[in-house]
């Protein structure tokens, strides 16, 4: 079975709403790539009940951790240059870890 992922790439900050200051304007992109190895999700508001870890961009915001989900946390510049094979592999190790 897929490991269940949310990328969270904007949150609600009670007062405001933030996002990872790149214009990752299509997102479909990154869902799709990681859909091959994951079930995928890049709406955390909506989808928090439904996963297992979240991916963070380092930069973004802090927001609550309603569910106290694990947090695998990625440097917010491989979202900017679209490095999806990167951000693949810091998921990998994370998840290689957690087996061991």
């Amino acid at each position: 079975m897929k490991k269940k992922i949310c990328f969270v790439l904007a949150v609600d900050g009670g007062l405001s709403y933030s996002a990872l200051p790149i214009g990752l304007r299509n997102q479909q992109h990154l869902k799709e790539f990681f859909s091959k190895d994951y079930d995928v999700s890049l709406n955390y508001l909506r989808d928090k009940e439904q996963v297992d870890y979240l991916i963070v961009p380092r930069q973004l915001a802090p927001f609550v951790n309603e569910k106290k989900l694990p947090i695998i946390e990625v440097p917010s510049n491989l979202f900017v240059i679209k490095d999806y094979q990167g951000i693949k592999a810091i998921i990998d190790y994370y998840f290689k870890l957690e087996d061991e």
